[in-house]
């Protein structure tokens, strides 16, 4: 007698017996001893989970001739025809092979038929997605209205294919994938049953090979078996599927994290040298990723999240320590984009190579706000908290501890005798009453104190910006234009203003800043700047963008503002620094800090 394969020989012979399903075998084991069997079923699931052992193991409980409780026997004549293939009330069907109208009509016509060798027709339809819509529409009436001696199951791996005319007329249900340590369970009782010596990390492997699928990991085991000398260890299941041994992964991983690319470029010569498959590798790779990622974000509790042994936990746990979570999103989503470009490649090995030496070269991921709130910080926007600013401008727009809240001004009371306090648009209240204050009434102007400088703004009489409350106010207002939509906020950055003519703040832009000038100038764009300066500055302003296309500030009128350029060791240090010029490139800025 020829040899029976393991997946047919370790087939379940009773619902019991079915692995990982339990909510499907106990549904149809409770119809079964109900008797409320439904005349039409639709088992979905992946490959390899049980769909059609199932349909079986309903078509011989039906026609059992000895059934015990909702179990078939496995001993009556039904029984052993069914399960040798050979009973002739089950047809098994084809859907792939057997998909057009013709072959359903003739399933229709025969379906008539009286059973000849037990109590009831069965009919398995596997893959049933892949019949045509025709042959689909000459089911219906049938599937709707069969025969009482007649049961139909559909099996499918692709359920939102399957019409839904059909779906209604039957009882649907999902098979899950299958977990790992229900797999290996299998396995260890097979190898024990056929006295096959193993370790367990091989048959782990295995398992995470199989992606879920019984039918597979039973297949991979068989193909195993056959290739040892009694034992299965995890060098002969890396060679006999041609795996990537975790260690390399693990070692490219430790050396992407030290950013040596020398050294990840001689991991992938290596792999080359070996014959293994570069796409398994960079398979490998990405898993490598997303197993450092489940790590970084759940610590000590990842080994319910990661199929690893102890050895592997403590190497990553190492190895993660390179990096942040963000670092690690970053790299990943690299990686996936990068395998697109690979799988279509001529030159493979090039490409992984790129790829690799490109990881290597990673740079710590900063939070775009964040990066903004550090450039606001160093002079970039405003001052950061605490500090009372420049001594020509008085500490204007922020309080001791930088946010909004009462300010006293210098040189005694205000032009109205008292304090001043800002509201959270940076409107000046009166602490005594709840109206708004207009930051840029003549009257402010005209009690301005000794050396000309305004009262309200505390700004040089000749900085256009004193009529709307001085420069830091515009910054704290480019601030909250910032936080409600980053990219508006960032083109406003780039204007400069010029002057303030009644209510008409007009600004003027680079020629290097042409785009922001165009967006500003679109009608929603600037319809929605002027209605938060409004709420803002608590009177009506309009944007004029200015004709004249200045040039870009000078060094001494960056001076004049209160910045400067960086220091010599400091622009050589920016000018090594990836992220710095990729920003000076797409924002089309300078380097400077404030003074």
């Amino acid at each position: 007698m020829s040899y029976l394969v393991l997946a047919r020989k370790w087939r379940p012979r009773t619902f019991s017996e079915v692995v990982g399903q339990d909510h499907v075998t106990h549904t149809l084991m409770k119809a079964v001893e109900k008797g409320r069997l439904a005349h039409a079923y639709l088992f979905a699931g992946p490959r390899g989970c049980g769909k059609t052992t199932a349909a079986r193991l309903l078509a011989k409980v039906i026609n059992c001739q000895n059934r015990k409780d909702a179990e078939p026997c496995n001993e009556c004549p039904s029984c052993v025809a069914v399960s040798e293939g050979r009973h002739f009330d089950l047809i098994e069907i084809d859907g792939a092979s057997n998909r057009g109208i013709d072959e359903i009509r003739d399933l229709r016509e025969k379906i008539g038929y009286s059973p000849t060798q037990g109590n009831s027709k069965i009919y398995i339809i596997d893959e049933v997605h892949m019949l045509t819509t025709q042959a689909f529409n000459a089911l219906l009436k049938t599937l709707e209205e069969p025969p009482p001696h007649v049961y139909l199951v559909f099996a499918t791996t692709e359920p939102h294919k399957v019409p839904a005319t059909i779906l209604s007329r039957c009882q649907r249900f999902n098979f899950k994938r299958m977990e790992l340590k229900e797999l290996e369970g299998r396995l260890r009782e097979i190898c024990t049953s056929e006295k096959v010596g193993f370790d367990a990390e091989a048959l782990v492997l295995i398992c995470r090979h199989a992606d879920g699928s019984m039918r597979d990991a039973i297949s991979l085991l068989d193909q195993c078996i056959s290739a040892s000398d009694e034992k299965i260890d995890l060098e002969l299941v890396r060679n006999v599927l041609g795996l990537v041994d975790s260690q390399i992964v693990e070692k490219l991983l430790h050396s992407i994290g030290e950013r040596d690319r020398e050294k990840v470029l001689g991991i992938v010569d290596d792999v080359v040298s070996s014959g293994l498959d570069l796409e398994e590798f960079y398979l490998a790779f990405i898993e490598g990723l997303r197993n450092l990622i489940v790590l970084s974000i759940k610590g000590e509790g990842s080994s319910g999240w990661l199929d690893l042994t102890g050895e592997e936990m403590d190497r990553l746990g190492e190895t993660v320590k390179f990096f942040n979570t963000e670092d690690l999103l970053f790299l990943f989503r690299s990686a996936v984009k990068s395998f697109r470009d690979f799988k279509g490649t001529t030159q493979p090995r090039y490409q992984l190579e790129a790829a690799m030496a490109e990881a290597a070269s990673w740079d710590s991921v900063v939070e775009l706000s964040e990066l903004i709130k550090r450039i606001d910080h160093i002079g970039g926007g405003g001052r950061g908290a605490g500090e009372t600013g420049d001594a020509s401008r008085g500490p204007v727009g922020g309080t001791e501890s930088g946010g909004a809240g009462r300010v006293a001004k210098p040189g005694g009371a205000s032009p109205r005798g008292r304090e001043e306090s800002y509201g959270a648009d940076g409107v000046t209240m009166d602490p005594r009453s709840d109206e708004v204050g207009d930051i840029g009434s003549v009257d402010d102007e005209e009690g301005c104190g000794s050396g000309g400088d305004s009262a309200r703004g505390m700004t040089k009489s000749g900085d256009p910006l004193s009529r709307i409350g001085g420069g830091d106010q515009w910054e704290r207002f480019l601030a909250q234009v910032r936080e409600a939509k980053l990219t508006l906020g960032i083109w406003l950055m780039s204007a400069e203003v010029r002057g303030i003519e009644d209510d008409r703040v007009i600004l003027s832009f680079s020629p290097q800043n042409r785009f922001a000038s165009e967006m500003i100038s679109e009608e929603k764009n600037k319809s929605y700047i002027e209605s938060r300066m409004e709420r803002f500055f608590g009177r009506k302003l309009v944007i004029e963008i200015a004709e004249q296309k200045f040039p870009r500030s000078s060094p001494q009128k960056a001076e004049s503002r209160g910045e400067r350029k960086l220091p010599p060791e400091i622009d050589k240090l920016a000018e090594g620094s990836p992220i710095a010029k990729r920003l000076i490139e797409e924002f089309d800025g300078e380097l400077y800090t404030g003074r």
